[in-house]
């Protein structure tokens, strides 16, 4: 007599093994690679996707709400730490930390499922496709950074928002110099009216140093460097102290590069 309920369950077997066979599923190579990469997005765009192939919905929803919750709570994180430190931090350990992390989620919680739906004839995913959603997740990794970066102060320390531009500044400079050094930006229309450009003034053993934050495609316009040269003489004579000025730009992975002048 035939057992209809084992029929049942070889056609089931039967039609998912045929439903298995026609998915594309990353493997744990093409996951490690989007991490080192595209950074923490990714990766986890890449674990959904395999989720969502195996028919696990709910595991796919929740993988994809961690990783973006992760990549905010990471940069927030890097954003809060001084920037003398991160210039000391080699970028590869913080791409090593969450690296690993893709590295032991896929292996222990991934990696079964895929082999078996690999052994099943689930076929490997493109190397394309894992390009172009690394290239997706970098772009939502810088628009996150960005939106982040807005709400944080550019130094830390009180500022002065002079026309749309900032002055972050040491409390022990006296409020004549802070005068001087806002009234001279405008001069020579670095507070032009909504430029947006920020500087810094510090009081360090007896002297001034003044950094502008200029991106780095300016540093070698000649008339430029030559003007600024000049103001940082003239600030040196009216502060009456030593005076040091440098250039700052600041790359979108968020390492600082400096100009003295």
């Amino acid at each position: 007599m035939i057992d209809q309920e084992k029929v049942n369950q070889i056609i089931d077997n039967d039609l998912k093994n045929q439903e298995f066979a026609k998915q594309k599923l990353f493997s744990e190579k093409q996951v490690d690679v989007s991490a080192f990469l595209g950074g923490p997005i990714p990766p986890g765009l890449l674990i959904y996707r395999n989720y969502k192939a195996l028919g696990k919905d709910k595991e796919a929803y929740i993988a994809l709400a961690a990783t973006f919750v992760f990549t905010i709570l990471f940069f927030y994180a890097l954003l809060q730490i001084p920037q003398e430190i991160l210039d000391k931090v080699p970028n590869i350990l913080f791409t090593a930390f969450y690296a690993v992390l893709v590295f032991i989620f896929f292996r222990h919680f991934m990696a079964k499922d895929v082999e078996a739906a690999y052994e099943i004839g689930a076929a490997k995913a493109s190397n394309w496709s894992v390009a172009g959603i690394t290239v997706v997740g970098i772009i939502l990794n810088l628009v996150i950074i960005v939106g982040l970066a807005i709400d944080q102060p550019y130094y830390d320390g009180p500022v002065k928002e002079v026309s749309g531009n900032q002055l972050y500044y040491d409390e022990s400079i006296p409020d004549g110099d802070l005068t001087i050094m806002i009234t001279t930006m405008e001069q020579i229309e670095f507070f032009g009216p909504d430029y947006g450009n920020i500087s810094r003034m510090q009081l360090m053993a007896g002297a001034y140093w003044i950094t502008l934050v200029v991106d780095e495609q300016f540093w070698t316009d000649d008339e430029l460097i030559t003007s600024l040269r000049d103001t940082k003489e003239y600030l040196a004579q009216r502060f009456g102290k030593t005076t040091y000025l440098r250039l700052e730009s600041v790359s979108l992975s968020g390492k600082a590069k400096f100009k003295d002048l």
